[in-house]
């Protein structure tokens, strides 16, 4: 986030560490207990880390320019999290992420459910970025499709969350995968490219775990009504054509010859809503407020009745609705962590967690262990990946360990494990989203089950080939 110093104030471990156990008091009383924003308990983490650097010596005046330095160099990324809110509203608005789900749906065999539910949620949570988004839309009805076939739901959540966690990790619109690069100090693509061999391995024993469960079923033949009617209104909603693939086409060609993400994200929703115009009969001005609020259902003309399913599909996205969340907890983690390194905090912390660690492999699995914990201890990964990259990336580069390794390790750590802890806001919202409980589901997460352990594979094996 911020230029490493080579000097920091002189502050106790027990100072050091006291912003974090608050935080964490904070985080359990007042967010988990009590439901308070977790934004509310971040201003107040904040204002604890500014305190303790004002104790140790820190003017107030070296915090502002601090933080305003770390504003600016997290400004790129930030500019990429308000492009992708304009990606989901006008993909919406084109019909774009709506054209995936309905053809998925229409060809789906009982027995190919599971694996079906895997990789049409990945391919939905790939072009919108969103493991949430895509589980309440895509995810949802697939657990109604298992329901009456009467598949057991755990597997289809479990796949429903598979899927969703393989799009968030490789998608170039993703928020945490921006947010891993930009804390690692390393391009989107790179992070990505970097974790191809993980996702693709994992992804590939995943496919082969769900097509042998769902062999192994014996699912009855039988007709959901609901999800046939999603599917008579979304095909009632728009006219479906090859044309609403331009905008995720553009995504990711601009993405492979190195284009700026965020002029080929605002591109690409232009194109969205040039399709959505002459696709659907929407107008512009439908086009330009699903981009800055987010595509709402009431933008639909004529009597339909618009089921609570489709607007749980479809209403999302938008400048504003990232301005106010993934952004606001972006600025609001980039103050918590600024105000941890000028206090010097974060360099004692490091010092004391890398004291013991001589080998690469020591350093890699300290990141992940590290990032794991705050990340199940804030509940907020936005915030644990920002501090984590500010916390090892000098180490990395003082052993000359490839930073795409320290991206990955953040993103591995986080967005592979935080839906399998009860406790953390990702496992509660897939929970009451899919309607079935984590410890119920997560042994059937098999991609982020297979993704954990794969990571230590194949960081020892690239140690042993000396790869880096």
């Amino acid at each position: 986030m911020t230029a490493e110093k080579s000097e920091h104030p002189k502050i106790s471990l027990f100072l050091a560490f006291s912003p974090l156990i608050i935080m964490a008091a904070l985080v359990g009383v007042l967010n988990l207990w009590m439901g308070i924003d977790l934004k509310f308990v971040l201003v107040l983490s904040s204002i604890v880390a500014g305190i303790v650097a004002v104790y140790v010596g820190v003017s107030i005046k070296q915090l502002i320019d601090d933080f305003s330095e770390n504003i600016k160099k997290a400004f790129p990324a930030i500019l990429i999290l308000i492009a992708i809110g304009g990606i989901v509203g006008s993909w919406m608005y084109s019909g774009t992420v709506p054209y995936l789900i309905y053809y998925g749906l229409h060809f789906i065999h009982p027995n190919f459910v599971l694996v079906s539910a895997f990789v049409v949620t990945a391919i939905v949570s790939t072009f919108t970025g969103t493991s949430w988004g895509s589980a309440a839309t895509a995810g949802v009805a697939f657990m109604g499709i298992g329901f009456s076939f009467d598949i057991p739901l755990e597997m289809v959540a479990g796949a429903v969350i598979s899927g969703a966690v393989l799009g968030d990790k490789i998608s170039p619109v993703s928020d945490t995968t921006n947010i891993c690069a930009m804390a690692a100090d390393v391009t989107v693509y790179e992070h990505i490219r970097g974790m191809l061999p993980n996702v693709l391995i994992a992804a590939a024993l995943a496919i082969v775990g769900f097509t042998l469960l769902g062999m192994l079923l014996d699912p009855t033949q039988g007709q959901n009504e609901n999800v046939a009617q999603l599917l008579d209104q979304l095909d009632a909603v728009y006219s479906f054509n090859i044309a609403m693939l331009l905008p995720p086409a553009i995504v990711f060609i601009g993405g492979y010859k190195g284009y700026h993400p965020v002029m080929v994200m605002i591109l690409s929703s232009l194109a969205a809503v040039v399709i959505g115009m002459l696709s659907n009969d929407f107008t512009l001005a439908q086009g330009s407020e699903a981009m800055i609020t987010g595509f709402n259902t009431s933008m639909i003309s004529g009597d339909m009745t618009v089921s609570s399913t489709l607007q749980t599909l479809l209403n999302r996205g938008g400048f504003d609705g990232m301005m106010t969340g993934a952004v606001l907890y972006c600025i609001l983690a980039i103050a918590f962590g600024s105000f941890l390194e000028s206090s010097g905090a974060l360099n004692r912390i490091m010092h004391t967690l890398l004291g013991g660690v001589r080998s690469k492999f020591g350093l890699i699995t300290t990141t992940f262990f590290a990032g794991a914990t705050l990340n199940g201890v804030s509940g907020n990964a936005m915030f644990s990946i920002l501090t984590v990259g500010q916390l090892f990336r000098p180490s990395f580069r003082e052993r000359k360990v490839p930073l795409p390794v320290l991206s990955r390790s953040m993103e591995n750590s986080m967005t592979l494990l935080e839906s399998l802890l009860p406790w953390h806001v990702s496992a509660i919202y897939m929970s009451a989203t899919l309607g079935i409980a984590t410890v119920a589901y997560a042994p059937y997460a098999l991609f982020n089950m297979i993704g954990i352990a794969l990571f230590f594979v194949l960081v020892g094996r690239d140690l042993r080939k000396k790869r880096y």
